[in-house]
């Protein structure tokens, strides 16, 4: 049997050719929203409920394609309701952060030790299997997939830092059901919203640019100005010519040190996570980057209050 769609309601009468080409799509509306998930904390458990998830709005979708069915296809409404349960199902797979790959169909058994501690990206759909098969899309479908991979600490001119932090997580939803689209939307947002995490504006575009010129070069002159007298002594007995290139390599040397400061920050905080059970390993290196940035800018803090305390009292 070959797959055909009818143009006036748009419906596959059959789910069972293995080959041929697809018949021209009908002009028709097809409703499609696309999710860009970001801030997210998803843990292996969170990503089978994400699965579980998409088998409860695929039942529905299935529901949909089987009224769309023309049954003189098949020898009983039971044949195609298997039929649609053995070609439409929900698929994933996931990459680790060694290489190692793994697909199947259903929910992943996140539960077993074989389940990767680091993740490189998760993807699930109930339509990548039925266009393997078949060569047929269903009308209504969700492909999901989260990029867990971190900021690059890496320093050179590929990767620029101004630019916002690459973030390859992306959910599409489409279908030739407007509500099921509208539903199936409104259930991920509420998942992804329980699994958002705060993240720092430091992944936004231009932020870095504001880290150097508000933040780190007014602190790098406040440094020198409170903490540099005996540079200023040693630099007085230089010339001219090793004063200027001593300036701009420090510079430049001083520039190189915030941007991996700022990338490392980056890193610490990525804009997508993923553990497997436990977090303690993240909160302890965070904690320990915390307590070292809170110490400086209390430093700081206290000297630029010192500071102007005495020039107020020296006004008066």
């Amino acid at each position: 049997m070959s797959d055909v769609i009818d143009p006036e309601h748009t419906k596959l009468t059959s789910l069972g050719a293995t080959s041929g080409e697809q018949p021209e799509t009908p002009r028709i509306p097809q409703y499609r929203r696309d999710l860009v998930p970001t801030n997210l904390v998803l843990s292996a458990e969170d990503l089978r409920e994400f699965c579980e998830l998409l088998v409860e709005v695929n039942s529905r979708a299935k529901a949909i394609e089987f009224n769309s069915l023309d049954m003189s296809n098949f020898e009983s409404p039971q044949q195609a309701r298997e039929r649609l349960e053995e070609l439409i199902p929900v698929e994933y797979s996931y990459r680790a952060k060694n290489g190692d790959s793994v697909q199947g169909l259903g929910l992943p058994k996140t539960d077993e030790r074989a389940f990767p501690e680091e993740l490189d990206s998760f993807f699930a759909s109930n339509a990548t299997y039925t266009e393997r098969a078949v060569n047929v899309t269903p009308l209504n479908t969700v492909a999901a997939f989260f990029g867990f991979d971190k900021p690059s600490l890496k320093l050179d001119l590929e990767t620029l830092p101004s630019n916002r932090t690459a973030n390859r997580s992306i959910i599409n939803i489409s279908g030739r059901d407007e509500d099921w689209v509208i539903s199936t939307s409104e259930k991920i947002q509420s998942f992804l919203r329980k699994r958002t995490a705060f993240r720092p504006i430091i992944h936004g575009s231009g932020t870095y640019d504001y880290f150097i010129y508000l933040a780190f070069i007014p602190s790098i002159l406040w440094l020198l100005h409170t903490r540099g007298a005996w540079a200023t002594l040693w630099l007085q007995k230089q010339s001219v010519f090793m004063n200027s290139i001593l300036a701009i390599y420090t510079l430049l040397l001083s520039l190189l040190f915030a941007r991996f400061l700022f990338q490392y920050f980056r890193w610490l905080f990525p804009p997508m996570e993923y553990y497997k059970k436990s977090r303690v390993g993240a909160y302890l290196h965070r904690g320990i980057a915390g307590l070292i940035a809170s110490a400086t800018l209390l430093s700081a803090g206290y000297d630029l209050a010192k500071f102007a305390f005495l020039a107020l009292v020296g006004g008066s």
